[in-house]
């Protein structure tokens, strides 16, 4: 079983002190996009694990701890040849639109990559996994996470319209989490899918920026049903409506108590 990593270059250099240099494999640019050279990710060959891997664990819990964007997005292990792997990665960072065209698709950063796995389905993981093994990320709650890849994956690799629509919304999502994180809040595990169902919610109601992100949270930790309370709803329907963040930005602790309370008879 052969070690990879799969670097973001934009976000950093590579630092690997005391332990040997990984091996350029080379940029993940698909076939399709050749303008993307420069500014893909980059795909390495750990050729020495036991000295390598833990020096790259080190770099992603260091950049973790302060803040960074990761530098070490994944660390990979496949019996595959290293240009099979890089053809393979690389063409899955065009996500197809299940309307028309394709966009640009960052799955291999793990702040993208933890939501996939609620987001797809086992098989269509497997697809986008392809020839890898084990898929190891830094989880920014769980910590380190290792993901098995399909013993026979799909070659095509296709969405549904709903999720292009949850792909799209992972980075406020994303936002959301490290808002409730960084507030001390648990993280159940169940709550990135919970942020999305309000954040598609919130859409319904016109809500956007930081309104649609302040709408997810509330009805994340005050009610998921919080949007059906009178006085919400005064809120969310007025004709000529102030910023939602900036109205309810006014109501108390005591407030949004008794919303919360009240919201539980709409369940």
């Amino acid at each position: 079983m052969i070690h990879y990593v799969i670097v973001e270059p934009l976000n950093g250099k590579l630092e690997l002190p005391g332990a040997p240099p990984v091996y350029d494999v080379g940029e993940l640019v698909p076939e399709t996009r050749p303008e993307l050279e420069g500014t893909a990710p980059m795909l390495y060959c750990a050729e020495h694990p036991d000295e390598q891997l833990p020096a790259l664990r080190e770099q992603a819990e260091r950049d973790r701890a302060a803040g960074t964007p990761p530098v070490i997005c994944a660390i990979l292990e496949s019996d595959k040849a290293s240009t099979r792997l890089r053809r393979h990665l690389a063409s899955r960072l065009l996500l197809p639109n299940p309307t028309e065209g394709a966009s640009l698709f960052r799955f291999y950063d793990p702040r993208v990559f933890a939501h996939l796995r609620w987001i797809l389905k086992p098989e269509q993981l497997g697809a986008l996994m392809g020839p890898v093994t084990r898929w190891s990320y830094l989880d920014s709650a769980a910590g380190w996470v290792r993901l098995e890849g399909a013993k026979a994956p799909n070659e095509e690799f296709a969405i549904t319209k709903e999720q292009y629509k949850q792909v799209t919304r992972i980075e406020i999502i994303e936002r959301a989490v490290q808002i409730l994180l960084g507030s001390g809040s648990s993280l159940e595990p169940g709550m990135p899918s919970l942020l999305d169902a309000q954040l598609a919610k919130g859409e319904t109601y016109g809500l956007c920026g930081a309104d649609l992100l302040a709408f997810a949270l509330h009805g994340a930790v005050v009610s998921p049903y919080f949007d059906r309370h009178p006085r919400v709803r005064t809120v969310l329907q007025a004709p000529d409506k102030a910023p939602y963040a900036e109205t309810v930005a006014r109501w108390t602790q005591r407030d949004w108590e008794a919303i919360a309370h009240e919201s539980i008879q709409y369940q």
